[in-house]
């Protein structure tokens, strides 16, 4: 083999590496959205806790109104595997996570606004898991 041939083989077999390398990079996060990038629980005590129970394609309750601060959200699953996270760049990379009977927490800081939430398992969204959390 002669060197130039070496060299091309080299370079092409580098640039190959190098391109793998930024595509799992940009893979890093999960289904439709969430993740967990950018996302800090807040240090300061809940003022309440928000339960919401999932199931085959919901969510129970669907729509919850609440005061602005500190809550603590709380995922109830009964079946399969499901998460919340949140739309419209809204909390970015807050997930909650559950599969089967598992139960998943974390505390967020809300602002006043409408925070629409979904899961963001492939199907599940368009089969109805999604709903609105209103703070005041």
């Amino acid at each position: 083999m002669t060197a130039r041939r070496w060299r091309r083989r080299l370079v092409a077999s580098c640039a190959g590496v190098v391109g793998c390398a930024l595509l799992l990079a940009a893979c890093g996060g999960g289904g439709e959205g969430g993740g967990s990038q950018g996302f800090r629980e807040p240090k300061r005590p809940a003022s309440q806790t928000i339960t919401i129970k999932t199931g085959n394609y919901f969510f129970d309750p669907d729509e919850i109104t609440t005061n602005a601060g500190v809550v603590n959200l709380e995922l109830v699953g009964s079946d399969g595997g499901h998460t919340l996270v949140f739309d419209d760049g809204k909390e970015p990379g807050f997930q909650l996570e559950v599969s089967g009977r598992q139960t998943d927490a974390k505390k967020i800081a809300l602002a006043p606004g409408k925070y629409t939430f979904y899961c963001d398992i492939l199907g599940h969204r368009a089969q109805g898991m999604e709903g609105t959390l209103t703070v005041k």
